[in-house]
């Protein structure tokens, strides 16, 4: 009875370090992978801050920003998110933010919904081409449609009067001062939150994948999916995609798109559903924790992809495939098409 107990205490022990080796690696090397991009990308906006480029940038970036009812100033969150990442994005709008008027919760959600949209292009729309769509055409999808979303939950909370009131960005998240040391103990605070917040949410995925909800959300999302003509060889990937991120979804369906009997117009609305609504747990917690609204972050976010793939799928279904071929698909997977 005893050695029975004590073999029993020794696999909890053994699973228990795994648990714990599993999250330090992981969190480790997320945060290291994201603090190569992050730490150069902060010290070049001090310096665009420093020499006082910030407002010409905005000038000029005003009237995209201006559609889509935000400062000008938010133009060089939403750049960086696009170019580095969504943490760099963030970085960012700790440091600028006190020099910026006061935003609402409307425009902070709206801000939040278009970085979830369009970030990571360097990686994430090298992915998409890797499985066979052109680069062009899924920058210009993430994009434009970012904008247009932008544009209409704008229009959507000023028309409803709704989310108006002061978003709050905690102050030990920026700083006022304007000196190099200060800055610099600033940033190193918002690493620091950055690091806990990524280990928090290493855990909490973990959980979800041992306790089965990832499952769970997956064959609840199934049926949309099917609705909107994802085809069935490739809607277990879109799936993971959608609730993990491009980089695990898009990642396996690069493999897949090697496969012979693969549907090129599947694996399009597939990239094209994903680019604009993945990493449903992660990025949405992260956003929901900074201050965005479960409305704008999740809903309108989700119902908004779902009808932009829908009218993808509609416009296209009936094209001839070579013309589709020409129009989206990059000349490798067209070859690949040829061979098989």
């Amino acid at each position: 009875m005893l050695l029975s107990r004590l073999n029993f205490r020794e696999k909890e022990m053994a699973e228990l370090q795994a648990f714990f080796d599993y999250v330090w690696h992981r969190g480790k090397n997320s945060c290291l992978t994201l603090f190569k991009f992050m730490v150069p990308i902060s010290i070049i906006i001090r310096f665009i801050q420093q020499w006082g480029l910030l407002t010409y940038i905005c000038d000029y970036l005003e009237p995209v920003m201006q559609i889509v009812g935000l400062p000008a100033e938010t133009a060089i969150v939403w750049l960086t998110t696009m170019v580095v990442n969504i943490y760099g994005g963030f970085l960012t709008l700790f440091s600028i933010y006190p020099q910026m008027e006061p935003m609402t919760v409307a425009q902070m959600t709206t801000l939040f919904t278009m970085m979830l949209v369009a970030h990571t292009f360097p990686i994430e729309i090298t992915i998409a081409q890797k499985t066979g769509v052109k680069a062009w055409v899924m920058t210009a999808i993430r994009f434009v449609f970012a904008i247009l979303l932008g544009v209409l939950m704008s229009r959507m909370y000023n028309a409803l009067g709704a989310l108006q009131d002061e978003a709050t960005i905690s102050p030990f998240l920026t700083t006022s001062q304007t000196s190099w040391g200060a800055w610099a103990l600033n940033e190193l605070k918002n690493y620091a939150v950055i690091t806990c917040v990524i280990f928090t949410l290493v855990i909490f995925l973990h959980l979800l994948d041992v306790t089965g909800l990832i499952k769970f959300v997956n064959k609840v999302m199934e049926p949309t999916l099917k609705w909107l003509g994802i085809s069935q060889k490739v809607l277990p990937i879109t799936i993971i995609g959608l609730t993990l991120g491009i980089a695990y979804g898009g990642g396996l369906l690069i493999e897949e798109s090697r496969q012979k009997d693969i549907d090129i117009k599947g694996i399009f609305y597939s990239m094209t559903l994903m680019g604009l609504f993945h990493s449903i747990i992660e990025d949405t917690l992260l956003m929901l924790s900074m201050g965005g609204h479960w409305t704008g972050v999740v809903l309108f976010r989700f119902v908004y992809a779902c009808i932009i793939t829908f009218i993808f799928v509609k416009c296209t279904n009936r094209m001839p495939l070579d013309k589709f071929e020409r129009l989206f698909m990059t000349k490798a997977v067209k070859n690949r098409e040829k061979a098989v």
